[in-house]
């Protein structure tokens, strides 16, 4: 399971785990982000004309959707703005569009003027003119803080799914909205779905060893939620400790039991049990 958007960030601002902070942006090796509320590595990656690979790589990512609010993401070192009709040459993983982004131009002006004719097919090493000199890119409004929603049918599945499965309903109800902000569409770069973000692994062997037959996780929100809740009830059992079954769902059992826990799996944890304790209290 991973935090899919991540809606983590949006959380951050109620719980006041941390401030929202500005963006900033630097000359040479000092450029860097500071995650902020509805922040993702792919978000960040846009707005500053990089590529996901790339910001993993350099900030040593376990994950491209392992990131959390306060993280600081090294951005590569690239200038701030060519000058007027400029030149820049094409790295590897970049993309027209990043392109245009990084140097605040429109993709249309910049295709245009390098007579580009497939804005899929650049390649390392080619040389692009950068029509004019950029204006200031202005500040983002910060997102509004979200809150669960106040409704009592999803309130009494989440109950039902999770007293069945021997849970505390708070619990369950946490992480469903830490991974998706009780959101059924979500889909994560890994194929994780639905509320509790259920991978297609973990929906298969879930399928064939535990219930014995198939369901529409994918798009049923109650069977969604029943294989998350049997899932955490099996990683508890596993592990016989609450914060180490809460990092099994996030990192995965295996690495939990090896003894290792991400600094972002440790934020996860303390994100559950602080949303839990601000609206499901015991």
């Amino acid at each position: 399971m991973r935090i899919s958007w991540r809606l983590v960030a949006a959380l951050v601002a109620t719980l006041a785990a941390v401030s929202p902070a500005a963006t900033q942006r630097a000359s040479g090796d000092d450029q860097k982000h500071q995650v902020e509320n509805g922040d993702n590595l792919w978000k960040i990656a846009e707005k500053y004309g990089a590529n996901v690979d790339e910001l993993v790589k350099l900030n040593n990512l376990t994950s491209p959707d392992l990131i959390l609010p306060g993280q600081v993401i090294q951005l590569p070192a690239r200038p701030d703005s060519p000058p007027p009709g400029g030149e820049y040459a094409v790295q590897p993983g970049d993309t027209l569009s990043q392109i245009a982004v990084r140097f605040d131009v429109s993709l249309q002006k910049l295709r245009d003027a390098n007579q580009v004719a497939n804005i899929d097919l650049i390649v390392p090493g080619q040389r692009l003119k950068i029509p004019g000199a950029p204006a200031p890119l202005a500040s983002a409004p910060p997102e509004p803080a979200r809150h669960p929603p106040q409704d009592p049918q999803l309130e009494a599945m989440f109950t039902e799914l999770g007293s069945a499965e021997g849970l505390e309903p708070g619990l369950l109800k946490a992480i469903a909205w830490i991974e998706s902000g009780w959101q059924q569409h979500v889909v994560s770069p890994a194929g994780a779905v639905g509320f509790m973000q259920v991978t297609p692994f973990t929906a298969g062997w879930l399928e064939a060893s535990v219930f014995g037959e198939q369901l529409n996780e994918d798009v049923s929100v109650y069977d969604n939620v029943k294989m998350g809740a049997s899932y955490l009830r099996i990683l508890l059992a596993a592990t016989g400790d609450e914060e180490k079954a809460i990092a099994s769902y996030y990192q995965g059992p295996g690495t939990t039991m090896s003894g290792k826990m991400y600094e972002e799996t440790k934020r996860y944890v303390e994100l559950v049990r602080a949303v839990r304790q601000r609206y499901w209290p015991k």
